[in-house]
């Protein structure tokens, strides 16, 4: 659609001085009123082409439409006894625009570039390319140095049980580091079950109620990778 060449049709579509049949049908085949005494500024209608309104994209805010219009009309001259007068040239586009605007439209003026075009498809095609060969970079190095963050985020874990084991039971050290693997949404049933084997259920109930933050008589800390 944008190949078409507005120029070609606005030379096209040029008024010549000839009969006025508009105002009785009945005169058709007969000449009545020629060049300057024809009035065409009472015959003028939309410079939008007849069906060239195309739906580009619409989202929840906007609706952006193509319009192809004619750029302007010349308006032939005539002669004044020996004298000729040039005729005038009618710029459409800035009336279209006004227009549109007194309506509250946007309007966008768009010339079509085949070169261009063309130019912009070539360098999308390169950027993917160069996209797809960072992404099988960062995916080859994801895969080779995700073992070593994993036995740093490890370390860390285990650093931290200690020592807030030694902040809760004080030295000298005396407790055990166990790693549970819970099933599936059985966290809850997990916590539970060591809160009934290694701590007194009345007493968590009454610091809950006084904290208000979840609280065991052991050191708990969940790593979900």
């Amino acid at each position: 659609d944008f190949t078409l060449n507005v120029e070609q049709i606005a030379s096209n579509l040029v008024g010549f001085g000839g009969p006025d049949w508009s105002n009785n049908p009945k005169d058709l085949g007969a000449a009545v009123k020629y060049g300057n005494l024809v009035d065409r500024h009472q015959k003028r209608g939309s410079p939008v082409v007849p069906g060239s309104i195309k739906l580009v994209k619409e989202d929840a805010e906007s609706t952006l439409f193509s319009v192809t219009i004619l750029k302007s009309q010349y308006e032939p001259g005539y002669y004044e006894g020996d004298e000729f007068i040039a005729g005038t040239k009618v710029d459409f586009e800035e009336e279209f625009v006004k227009a549109c605007r007194e309506k509250r439209f946007i309007v966008r003026q768009f010339e079509y570039d085949p070169n261009q075009a063309s130019n912009s498809a070539m360098a999308m095609e390169q950027l993917q390319v160069e996209v797809d060969g960072m992404r099988s970079g960062l995916t080859r190095w994801c895969k080779t140095h995700f073992g070593e963050a994993f036995v740093a985020w490890m370390h860390i874990k285990v650093i931290r049980v200690f020592v807030e084991s030694v902040l809760r039971y004080g030295l000298p050290v005396d407790f055990t580091a166990v790693l549970f693997k819970a099933m599936k949404n059985k966290d809850d049933e997990l916590t539970a079950a060591l809160d009934k084997a290694f701590g007194d259920t009345s007493e968590q109930e009454k610091d809950e109620d006084l904290e208000g933050d979840e609280y065991h008589d052991f050191v708990l800390l969940k790593f979900d990778p």
